[in-house]
């Protein structure tokens, strides 16, 4: 792994990610290693440019746009509130943890928040790392569920919708072939996607107008104090 310093830059699109002190460690017997993890990383769009991973997530805002992404009901984006400061890095992990990580069965210690607000790179990296395995075997279930109502054999279309049947009801309807339910499942499937991540670029466009709003009441002040 090619080592990088803590100031290294990237843009929107690309983070990179210091070495700790621990070295090579953070990759000994991890089936997901630091390249896995920042290729995730760098998939999504976040309200403010990444920079350097472990500054950009010791605040847990960034986490919590993750979540938000896949767990959109489960978090609002407003109780995290980007911080410099360590007492409200630890205040956005505290709710954080306190209110989404113990439902999605990620839940970390004081010891962990600490080192996480203090931007640890390897406490980071191990926390991402088991975000992204929470992550992948939450979206693992929805495949299954998504396969389990595909194998449903016997179904109609009445309304304009599709409706499941069973060999013994009276039915004078031509039934569904395998291929159709599964081709209507998959774009409805589709479809949640889109609307879910229509959900999720609505509730990033809320705290980035929040940000900004912010922004320019500071900017007003510093004007207003310098004129007089």
């Amino acid at each position: 792994m090619t080592t990088r310093s803590d100031s290294s830059n990237c843009e929107n699109r690309s983070c990179r990610f210091p070495m700790s002190s621990h070295g090579d460690s953070l990759n000994n017997d991890n089936p997901m290693n630091l390249s896995n993890v920042i290729h995730w990383i760098n998939s999504f769009e976040f309200t403010r440019p990444k920079k350097t991973i472990v500054r950009d997530f010791s605040d847990a805002t960034m986490v919590a746009e993750i979540i938000k992404f896949y767990w959109p009901k489960l978090i609002d984006l407003h109780n995290y509130v980007p911080a410099s400061s360590l007492t409200n890095k630890i205040s956005n992990w505290n709710t954080l943890n306190r209110k989404v990580l113990k439902k999605v069965k990620l839940q970390i210690s004081k010891e962990t928040i600490e080192k996480l607000s203090t931007a640890d790179p390897n406490t980071i990296f191990q926390f991402l790392k088991s975000l992204k395995v929470v992550v992948d075997e939450h979206e693992h279930e929805k495949q299954l569920r998504l396969e389990k109502d595909q194998n449903c054999p016997l179904y109609i279309i009445v309304n304009d919708e599709m409706i499941q049947v069973t060999e013994t009801d009276c039915c004078t309807k031509e039934y569904l072939s395998k291929e159709v339910v599964g081709l209507i499942n998959k774009l409805e499937h589709k479809i949640n996607e889109m609307e879910h991540k229509i959900d999720h670029m609505s509730s990033l466009i809320c705290v980035k107008d929040r940000r900004i709003k912010d922004l320019q009441s500071q900017l007003n002040q510093l004007k207003k104090d310098n004129t007089s």
